[in-house]
């Protein structure tokens, strides 16, 4: 069946709740898109300060605004999305976030060229409170059949450059009581059954200032993050353990606050046996970045036995060695004597 000629071929979703300052960028930033088949869906969370009436100034055919009567949260909202979209594809934009010009003929491209992939992101560039660039957000681009095993190790995607397929999101149950990283864990969820990428292009600027989420929640986030290892373990036939949810959570953040390895590699340990078994993932690769990340525990946490820990271990296989690591190791030998 043909698609109908009403239904845009890109949804934009935007939620928004007291975004006064930021959303009319965000929302022209949309309307001035090189790629034209598409609707722009905000809704409008009960925001109390001047926002709807910025919305409402805006006379453009593509912009659908649902206004919530009260203030219902993210998760209620983000989900409101996904059922009142109309498009193919499900794109995200932040209301403090600025999308780039041909952000949407990108990543619809890359979908029309890619059927195995149902999900795609790309890099950031960061700006501030008056829209001054800052810095740059290079995310992981690495090999579709990588991406699903990287999440297991950190949220490789920037949630404001997604894109999904809509009926994918639908298929698997769409945002679950993850928040503050119900992003993360979707994204986790659909890299289960289906192709997930990054694309090597800036799509965004995001905006870093005060009240962003992930500030607002820092505690709230790691709780999530928490409970979507522990949903990661149980699918590769982990029962829940502390122990190794807080190691792996430390990978992920790169803190490393355990004083020797050792606990750190029987994590690994135990995620490799595991996977052998269920295969979850593609058993060569999977192993080959558990070695990776080995080696980047074995030079954080470096002493007098760092080549004994790089060679003598479950994870290791000679193919996994690279002259690159050699000669890293051995500069950090020499340093540390």
């Amino acid at each position: 069946m043909d698609k109908n000629v009403s239904e845009p071929h890109v949804t934009v979703f935007m939620a928004v709740y007291n975004g006064e300052l930021y959303i009319k960028d965000s929302i022209q930033s949309v309307l001035d898109q090189s790629y034209s088949d598409f609707e722009l869906l905000i809704v409008n969370d009960g925001s109390t300060d001047a926002t709807l009436a910025i919305i409402e100034q805006f006379n453009d055919s593509r912009i659908r605004l649902i206004s919530n009567k009260t203030n219902k949260g993210l998760s209620y909202t983000r989900e409101l999305g996904i059922q009142q979209a109309k498009g193919t594809y499900y794109a995200i934009l932040d209301s403090d976030d600025i999308a780039a010009p041909d952000r949407l003929k990108l990543q619809v491209a890359y979908f029309e060229s890619h059927p195995e992939v149902h999900l795609c992101g790309g890099h950031a560039c960061i700006i501030d409170e008056k829209g001054a660039e800052t810095g740059f957000m290079q995310i992981e681009t690495g090999a579709v059949q990588d991406m699903g095993i990287h999440l297991l190790f950190g949220n490789p995607f920037i949630n404001s450059s997604l894109m999904m397929n809509r009926k994918t999101m639908l298929a698997v149950g769409g945002y679950r009581n993850f928040a503050p990283a119900e992003d993360f864990e979707l994204s986790y969820r659909i890299s289960l059954k289906y192709g997930v990428a990054n694309l090597d292009h800036v799509l965004v600027s995001y905006r870093v200032h005060d009240t962003n989420i992930s500030t607002l929640q820092s505690d709230r986030m790691v709780a999530a993050e928490k409970d979507i290892i522990s949903e990661m373990h149980l699918n590769l036939g982990i029962p829940r353990d502390e122990t190794l949810i807080r190691l792996h959570h430390e990978i992920i953040c790169h803190t490393f606050k355990g004083k020797h390895p050792s606990g750190y590699l029987k994590l690994l340990e135990v995620l490799k046996e595991r996977n052998t078994k269920v295969k979850l993932y593609p058993e060569q690769r999977f192993n080959e970045i558990l070695f990776e990340k080995w080696f980047a525990i074995v030079r954080q946490k470096s002493n007098k036995n760092i080549f004994s820990l790089y060679f003598k271990n479950e994870l290791f296989e000679w193919s996994f060695v690279t002259p690159k690591q050699i000669r890293k190791l051995t500069k950090q030998a020499l340093f540390n004597r």
